[in-house]
């Protein structure tokens, strides 16, 4: 029996990699080599990577097997259409076909669901008898005892940037909702035994080796063991962790001990908001930087992942994340446009709400808009991802994340930067908004100092009872600017005091966007605690009501208490028609 195990090609224009981009900065794929070492020895196996050599569609096979990612799903039908055309049988596997088995089974003889070494041996069987199943999927997960070795020789292991990979745990111990990972291998973060990897290690004749993991510090006491054996082998190694992986100073030292030189790291976005709604709220913004800081310290380069297109995104959302990056020296960094991947939760909640737009699978390779965002049109969405990716790879972002690194890890990261500039250089030129500056300017927090008078936003507290409300607030003024496309409004939320002091610099910043952004402006003031009334003076008046007429340009007020209300219209007195109280919070008109 001649079996053929191939892993498609990505087909996107955009995003395929060419045998040199192959070399610069991807690395070996261990599902289909693992797959041949679970395949019986008096079968004859070869392994195909697309993305390294064409396909010979009337090579001598009996049976061939496809791993399958989402976006390479288009690719992979077609592979498996030429092939059963001449009557050989295929079956696919993979992250989508589990994810769509019914639709996969369309396109092929048989689907393995879930993970593969519950399974094969019966896969192989029964194709030998004549008898294969439809669907082969296991009823638990495996052990991760004494897995095989992977097939290491089927792969041409000088053609990848990093030809050897080691998995040393499947799975992970959060449940981010846009994530993949957890809808294929279950809510469950398994290890294989340490001396079972160290072994495996041992056997790869390489000074540097990727651990191919979701999570590779998701079980600290774990990742300590494994890190204390393996610094005695001298190598050095890359692999993938979650931010939290910088709260433990001793799993850090332990990893740069061991010979960690990288770390591949979901940031994924500077929004709490964000966080909070995609169910990642172990990542603490206010934390990035010191964060980012220990992986340097502790002589680890870390990439970035950073997805844009959360609901909470605006159009200023490329230029701030830039400048972040390159603030912190990140030294690679891989942009996605959020990707409503099958099975994922993201993904379900996008469809029902009848957001998605595209359904080609061929585009879910993160590198298009696939869905209505809330906060931004889908062309500046993806206007501002293709900036993104240039500026980032640019030749002056380069040298101002690269020039202070010590000579070795500057040698090493450069290569990477120029391996994914290359690929970059390929995408249409994107653009910023017009916004873009505005949103980032405008999004600040205003201290206070002057606390007298101030009056409680409920004017009905007493006053024995008005000092002890005081004393708890902090005096500060929030301002976050977002565009709500629906409302075609700049949406202004505010927390905190309003008073002289504040008052003043939100009105420079409602001016400018007025001015520049020639949009109508809403603010909202449920999160205002205090107000003082003479701060109101400065922002509603007849002066502010005379620029809103020359501009065209209305500002709506959102959850203003009656009171409050009243004091603004005799301010603005005939010029009130440009100032519309509105009843609607703006999250609920959005």
């Amino acid at each position: 029996m001649r079996l053929v195990l191939i892993s498609p090609a990505e087909t996107d224009i955009y995003m395929k990699h060419s045998k040199k981009e192959a070399r610069s900065f991807w690395f070996a794929r261990l599902s289909l080599a693992m797959v041949a070492a679970l395949t019986p020895k008096d079968v004859d196996v070869s392994i195909i990577d697309e993305n390294l050599d064409d396909i010979d569609f009337n090579i001598d096979v009996d049976m061939v097997g496809l791993t399958v990612m989402t976006a390479h799903a288009p690719r992979a039908y077609e592979i498996s259409r030429k092939f059963r055309n001449r009557g050989v049988k295929v079956v696919l596997g993979g992250i989508h076909p589990t994810a769509v088995p019914n639709e996969a089974l369309q396109n092929a003889d048989t689907v393995v669901v879930g993970e593969a070494e519950g399974v094969w041996q019966n896969v192989i069987d029964d194709f030998k008898i004549g008898s294969l199943k439809k669907i082969y999927k296991a009823a638990k997960p495996c052990s991760l005892e004494n897995l095989p070795h992977p097939r290491r020789d089927l792969l041409k292991i000088k053609s990848y940037n990093i030809g050897n990979t080691v998995q040393t745990t499947r799975g992970c111990p959060f449940s981010c909702e846009f994530c993949s990972v957890t809808d294929f291998f279950g809510r469950s973060y398994r290890q294989r035994p340490v001396n079972d990897v160290i072994k495996e290690v041992e056997t790869i004749d390489s000074s540097f080796v990727a651990f191919v993991d979701d999570n590779i510090a998701g079980n600290p006491k774990y990742a300590k063991e494994f890190f204390r054996k393996l610094a005695p082998l001298k190598i050095r190694w890359g692999s993938q962790a979650s931010l939290t992986m910088t709260k433990d100073l001793e799993l850090m030292k332990l990893a740069e001990k061991s010979g960690c030189g990288g770390m591949f790291v979901g940031i994924e976005t500077l929004s709490t908001d964000n966080l909070a709604q995609i169910k990642k709220t172990f990542n603490n913004v206010d934390k990035y930087e010191d964060a980012i800081k220990i992986f340097h310290d502790h002589g680890i380069a870390i990439t970035a992942s950073i997805i844009f297109g959360f609901d909470n995104d605006d159009e200023g959302v490329f230029e701030r994340t830039i400048k972040f990056l390159e603030k912190n020296k990140v030294d690679v960094a891989t942009f996605y446009i959020l990707t409503p991947l099958p099975g994922t939760v993201w993904s379900k909640k996008l469809e029902s709400e009848g957001r998605i737009i595209e359904r080609d699978w061929g585009k879910y390779n993160g590198g298009h808009v696939l869905f209505k965002p809330k906060n931004i049109s889908p062309e500046r969405l993806q206007e501002g991802y293709w900036w993104a990716f240039q500026q980032f790879y640019s030749i002056p972002s380069i040298a101002k994340r690269l020039l202070h690194f010590e000579q070795n890890r500057f040698l090493s990261t450069l290569f990477l930067n120029v391996g994914f500039r290359r690929m970059v250089n390929r995408l249409p030129e994107g653009k910023l908004s017009p916004l873009s500056g505005l949103l980032t300017t405008l999004n600040k927090t205003i201290p206070t100092t002057a606390t007298e008078n101030l009056i409680p936003h409920a004017i009905e507290i007493v006053k024995d009872r008005a000092q002890e409300a005081m004393d708890k607030i902090d005096y500060f003024l929030k301002v976050q600017i977002k565009k709500n496309e629906k409302l075609q409004a700049l949406l202004i939320d505010l927390e905190g005091v309003l008073d002289n002091i504040t008052a003043k610099r939100l009105r420079k910043k409602i001016l400018m966007a007025v001015k520049k952004g020639k949009i109508d402006i809403g603010l909202d003031f449920k999160n205002v605690r205090y107000i003082n009334p003479a701060a109101l003076n400065i922002i509603f008046n007849k002066k502010i009501g005379s620029i809103l007429e020359k501009y065209g340009i209305k500002i709506r007020l959102y959850n203003i208490e009656a009171s409050v209300r009243e004091n603004i219209l005799e301010l603005v007195g005939e010029m009130k028609s440009y100032f519309e109280i509105c009843e609607t919070a703006p999250a609920a008109a959005a």
